[in-house]
This record gives C-alpha cells, sequence and structure tokens, in this order.
C-alpha cells in the first residue's frame, strides 16, 4: 500500500496516452533530469545512453520529439541525424550540448540541410524552465496538427544567438 513518501502517485492527464520522447545522452542524470520534466510536461520519455541503441529504438517506438545531446561520448550527433533524415523522421529534434553555441549552431545547421525539423539548440546545463516550455510548446503544437518545430524560438526565425536563452525568452 503506498505511502505519504511513496513517489508513485498517478495524475490525471487530458488525454489517454502520452507521446513518446527519445531522450539521448551519455550522462545517466542528465537522462533522468530530462526525463523528468518531459514527464511533467505530459511526455512519456524513452531513454538511449548511445546512438546505436537510440537508432535500435527509431525501428521499435513510435516517437513524437527527440532531445540528443550534440556528442554521445566524444562522437558527435551527426551519424544519429543522417539517419534520421534517411528515415524521413518527421517530428521535432531538440539538440543540447556543453560545447559552445557554435558547435550547437553547426548541429543544428546540419539537421536542417537534412531536412529535419531541428528546433533552436539548448545549452548545458539546462535551465529546467526553458526545457519545460520548449516540450510544452511542442506537444502543442502537435496535438495542432504542426509537425515542426516549437515555432517562434525556432533556430531558423532567429537571428544569430548574441545571448543565453533564458527562461523568459523561452516563454516569448
Amino acid at each position: 500500500m503506498p505511502t505519504r513518501s511513496s513517489p508513485l502517485r498517478p495524475q490525471l492527464t487530458d488525454t489517454l496516452w502520452r507521446r513518446g520522447i527519445l531522450v539521448l545522452d551519455d550522462d545517466a542524470a542528465v537522462r533522468r533530469t530530462i526525463c523528468a520534466i518531459a514527464d511533467r510536461a505530459g511526455w512519456a520519455s524513452i531513454t538511449a545512453p548511445s546512438f546505436a541503441e537510440a537508432e535500435s529504438l527509431l525501428g521499435t517506438e513510435n516517437f513524437g520529439c527527440v532531445v540528443t545531446d550534440v556528442a554521445i561520448e566524444g562522437i558527435p550527433v551527426d551519424g544519429f541525424l543522417h539517419t534520421l533524415a534517411d528515415l524521413c523522421y518527421t517530428a521535432p529534434v531538440l539538440l543540447v550540448g556543453a560545447g559552445g553555441a557554435a558547435l550547437r549552431n553547426a548541429a543544428a545547421d546540419l539537421a536542417f540541410r537534412l531536412g529535419l525539423n531541428t528546433c533552436h539548440p539548448i545549452a548545458k546545463p539546462i535551465e529546467l524552465a526553458t526545457l519545460a516550455i520548449r516540450l510544452s510548446r511542442i506537444d502543442t503544437r502537435l496535438q495542432a496538427g504542426f509537425t515542426g518545430c516549437c515555432s517562434r524560438d525556432c533556430h531558423w526565425h532567429k537571428a544569430a544567438e548574441v545571448e543565453p536563452e533564458t527562461p523568459a525568452r523561452a516563454a516569448e
């Protein structure tokens, strides 16, 4: 029987199912954090610690969004983005990374050139409010029938990044 300290407390949702989100990062703590935020934003998270494992999941699961680090164990995300493009993946791809803005933007530029719906990348350490707002916006757009990214803060709708992203900018 659950007690007050039990973390297992189901929450009612407006829908009978939740969209799947693939969380890809080699750091387990980052994966857990992203999953916790995604869960609160209404997503059902599945994690992968490597590109190979993520690629195998793409063939067995239906994801409404992919959140991936720009490099896993020193390997750039480029090959994984090519795999998504080869599969004609249409759902939003959200890139996160600890490198400089140039590294994140280069990965987003590649994804865009490959025809992927790439959201504006998020820097690590991840601002939790920024991620929550972004995932909620993506979910809202998908529910409305838009398959593209999260729109107003999209990498392709902005001028070059001059200042770091904050929750206030993400909410605009």
